[in-house]
């Protein structure tokens, strides 16, 4: 057996994993949402299945149809399931190329200092650079300039996604770690623009935004919603996270929050926050933003960001996902989003890796 059969042999098994993983998770969803709502009505049932296999090439991408069409009350075309979104749009449309995101570093040399850009600098195989990927001499250095009008920093270990390996640190802290650290990238905890700080004041409060390149080489935001923290949290969890939707193209708050378990709210659980009637500070900001941005990388068709606002209204992109950027609860709440795009006959097409079984 050669080595491309044993990575090939390896990458079937790990899709295999995720899938059903990716199952399991689907139906817990689905079954919070029907201990609300009640059962997912049969015809709506059998016309995701139907899509699934017709359209999509498998049954098994019918799970989160179940979960949009619950939400839904009804089945529309052109949704894009999450397993399938994870399984055959991102391997096809961006292949080696999704991977450049779980490396903090690259930001740097991707983006290059954009005022939206608030790296201070990135540790890279016990090295410690600045923010233009130049060495810092001394860990006493390193941490002035990371630590420079700020009382507290942000670190994000590379390859972390939900909020996972990101640890909010003091400079005693951060002194007493620095040399354990894996690689990773250094920000300063954003002081949040009062807007975001009335919802949850503990953790910083995160827009997430799906921009695509569009057929015509033009680069549009597809989606857009809030992500607020506990009162428990430092950070947004995605295992804890309120999520709201926006209006994509003003910034306007729904009416309509989602706890963790999927269920309608319509104010923050801690704090109390009624959503209706606000809007995310500087939104036209925050979309030119991640529209100059992605055009700086246009190899990479669909890019999922994390940004926040400022107190003094500044756009600060906290993070960039190429990869494994999550579109589900867009699609469940508004979508389809992403129609025109060819991405539902990629499965059909053969346009990435199929799993089988």
């Amino acid at each position: 057996m050669n080595l491309d059969t044993i990575e090939r042999t390896q990458n079937d098994l790990l899709m295999r994993v995720r899938s059903r993983l990716n199952s399991r998770s689907a139906a817990k969803v689905l079954k919070s949402i029907e201990a609300a709502k009640g059962p997912l009505p049969g015809h709506l049932k059998a016309q995701a299945d139907e899509y699934a296999a017709d359209v999509l090439g498998s049954k098994r991408y019918a799970p989160w149809l179940y979960i949009y069409s619950a939400m839904a009350g009804e089945f529309r075309e052109g949704w894009i399931p999450d397993n399938y979104y994870m399984q055959v749009v991102l391997p096809a449309i961006e292949g080696r190329y999704g991977d450049l995101s779980e490396m903090r570093s690259m930001t740097a040399r991707v983006f290059g200092q954009e005022k939206e850009i608030p790296d201070r600098g990135y540790v890279v195989k016990g090295r410690l650079l600045n923010a233009s990927l130049e060495p810092v001499s001394s860990l006493e250095e390193f941490t002035d300039l990371v630590f420079a009008g700020v009382e507290k920093v942000a670190f994000k270990a590379d390859a972390s996604d939900r909020g996972r390996g990101v640890q909010i640190l003091d400079r005693d802290r951060f002194t007493q770690i620095a040399a354990g650290l894996p690689d990773g990238v250094i920000q300063p905890f954003i002081d949040q623009h009062e807007a975001f700080a009335q919802v949850a004041s503990r953790s910083v409060g995160t827009l997430r935004m799906t921009s695509v390149l569009e057929p015509d080489g033009q680069v549009t935001v597809r989606d857009a919603y809030m992500r607020f923290g506990r009162d428990t949290d430092d950070h947004v969890f995605s295992e804890s996270n309120i999520r709201l939707l926006l209006d994509t193209a003003t910034g306007v708050f729904s009416s309509i929050g989602y706890s963790v378990d999927w269920l309608e709210i319509d104010r923050h659980p801690d704090s109390g926050f009624v959503f209706a009637g606000n809007e995310v500070p500087n939104y036209a900001a925050c979309l030119e933003a991640v529209k100059r941005l992605h055009r700086r990388i246009p190899m990479v068709p669909a890019i999922g960001w994390d940004l926040t606002v400022a107190r003094d209204g500044s756009v600060q992109v906290l993070e960039w996902n190429s990869g494994h950027n999550d579109i589900k609860f867009s699609e469940a709440t508004s979508g389809p989003c992403f129609g025109g795009l060819g991405w539902e006959h990629l499965g059909r097409n053969g346009g990435a890796t199929q799993i089988t079984g």
